[in-house]
């Protein structure tokens, strides 16, 4: 009876030891009597919080060697003991750890059983520290720099960081925040009657999604201005530009103000909106460097005032030497569009003198930018109203032209500059490419008795001190295209008929080709000339021979 009692006992003692921890591992040993470890129940524990793993065995008297299977790295692992005592890791989210516990009996037998902790993450909220850092002596002067740093605030976990900053006036006079989302704020000192304090609060966000908050009182010192005036930075510009005025950054304690703009210096100016806090001029036309001068006054709500002043410097604009082509119009594949378009960009239109003709301070009178004075048989000026003139001048180029005279008999009766005499290329002067050409006739298509070629023409001109010059020469292409205004397509000519107020009949040849002075390259040896014709604004060449006349336009410097 006693050895069956002994054997329910040790019975029911090897089921309990079976019933405990994470199933167990077990094994019969030689008595058989089943051997056993058990690692003990799954847990759950907070990050960074102690657990303990504690495993049971039997057979007694073996060894303990625990091992971490997974998860994240645990101090203290591995370990030779039955129990041990360990720190759960900070964690992002929950996650597990699996360890493992080898048991070997005092007869060498090696028996294993697992366990698995789970750390739960506890994110804690993150510490904003505020100080100010300038000035270091408070309160704070008006128009000086107040700087609040936030980079000693810190996050409570182990492994955490604070991911953004965001900086709000919570009270006191208007700021503009400067590094609102930064770790250090700033902001300018304001206008303020009596001391006041402005208020600032971070909140600070970790990279878990808690936040953290805190307050500061910057103290600001009562201004000893009023009224600050402020017309804006001193300027640099290009005649004819648009040039902006902008008072709003003045300051008054009220926070409210007027303003007037006048000018103090320089040439005088045409002001948009002249008494408001935003104004604008055009850039005049000038001769080389010019600086202008503006004054600001500010006027608060008790009609107290104080005045800055802003300097523009005006230079020349970038408008070339010579006039435009006299299109002021743009156009895109179909038609007419609004100038300034990026998809068809530098058009004449654009820029240039046409551009700003509205602006063009003019010496003399002509369409568009163009600006022509008439000369007497002097070379004297007259009014531009005159009828009675013998040149005109291109005050653009400086350039002197011939005027031809009108049409009164065919040739060879003509006068000498009669707008339909017509001549061949003769040019004995350098750069003729090697062929000074063929002299027509004399006595044929002009009344010159020596020849009807242009080299017996200029000379006969020159003999006339024709406008009060003797030095009268053909003109190179550009010099003739500048006179040309190619707005005028479709008309007789491109020429402003109130000056150039007599020109050839285009059916004596069908063209009005007018000589330069250029020969071409085109059929090698020189033997051409360059011509260009006024009718269109097209450009030829010509044979330099006596049968391939042309009409003429000469030209002189003053």
């Amino acid at each position: 009876m006693l050895q069956i009692q002994r054997c329910f006992i040790l019975f029911l003692l090897s089921a309990a030891l079976l019933g405990c921890g994470g199933g167990g591992g077990s094994d019969s040993n030689t008595g058989g009597t089943a051997a056993s470890v058990n690692a003990g129940l799954d847990q759950s524990v907070d990050e960074t919080n102690t657990f303990t793993l504690r495993a049971l065995a039997d057979p007694a008297g073996g060894s303990f060697a625990w091992r971490q299977l997974s998860g994240a790295e645990i101090a203290g692992m591995p370990s030779t003991s039955a129990s041990v005592t360990l720190t759960a890791p900070a964690v992002k989210t929950d996650s597990n750890l699996v360890f493992q516990v080898t048991y070997t009996t005092p007869s060498g037998q090696n028996l294993t059983d697992e366990t698995q902790v789970r750390v739960i993450a506890k994110n804690q909220s993150p510490v904003a520290v505020l100080q100010i850092t300038q000035p270091s002596i408070l309160p704070v002067a008006q128009g000086f720099t107040a700087v609040i740093s936030a980079t000693d605030s810190y996050d409570l976990d182990a492994d955490g960081s604070i991911v953004s900053y965001a900086w709000v006036q919570t009270s006191g006079p208007a700021v503009s925040l400067i590094g609102a989302t930064t770790s250090t704020a700033s902001f300018v000192a304001p206008l303020v009657a009596t001391q006041q304090d402005v208020e600032l609060t971070l909140t600070i966000t970790d990279d878990e999604g808690a936040t953290g908050q805190s307050s500061i009182k910057v103290p600001v010192r009562a201004s000893i201005q009023q009224i600050i005036a402020d017309a804006g930075q001193d300027q640099k510009v290009r005649e004819f530009a648009e040039v902006f005025l902008d008072g709003r950054g003045s300051k008054t304690v009220s926070g409210s103000f007027s303003c007037r703009w006048s000018q103090l210096k320089g040439q005088t100016l045409v002001l948009k909106t002249p008494a408001s806090c935003q104004a604008s001029f055009i850039a005049p036309d000038i001769s080389g460097t010019s600086q202008l001068e503006l004054q600001l006054t500010v006027t608060d709500s008790n009609n107290q005032s104080a005045t800055d002043t802003v300097l523009i410097t005006v230079s020349n604009a970038v408008l070339g030497d010579l006039p435009d082509t006299g299109v002021n119009q743009c156009y895109d594949n179909s038609g007419e569009i609004p100038c300034g378009s990026a998809a068809f960009p530098r058009q004449d239109g654009d820029g240039g003198r046409d551009s700003v003709v509205q602006y063009l301070r003019k010496i003399g009178k002509g369409e568009k930018a163009f600006d022509f004075t008439k000369l007497d048989q002097f070379g004297d000026e007259v009014p531009d109203s005159s009828n009675d003139f013998a040149c005109i001048r291109d005050n653009v180029t400086g350039l002197i032209w011939e005027l031809k005279e009108p049409v009164i008999s065919a040739p060879p009766a003509s006068t000498l500059r009669a707008a339909n005499n017509r001549y061949s290329f003769v040019n004995a002067d350098p750069g003729n490419g090697g062929e000074s050409g063929e002299a027509a006739p004399a006595l044929s298509s002009c009344p010159s008795e020596a020849d009807c070629g242009l080299g017996a023409y200029i000379e006969e001109v020159n003999e006339t001190v024709y406008c009060g010059g003797a030095n009268w020469r053909l003109p190179t292409t550009e010099e003739l295209m500048s006179i040309a205004d190619f707005g005028r397509l479709g008309e007789a000519h491109l020429l402003d008929p109130a000056f150039f107020r007599f020109e050839p009949d285009v059916a004596i040849q069908d063209n009005l080709f007018y000589w330069t002075r250029q020969t071409s390259a085109e059929g090698g040896g020189g033997i051409s000339a360059w011509v260009f014709d006024i009718r269109n604004g097209n450009d030829n060449t010509v044979p330099k021979l006596e049968t391939q006349l042309g009409f003429v336009r000469l030209v002189r410097s003053p």
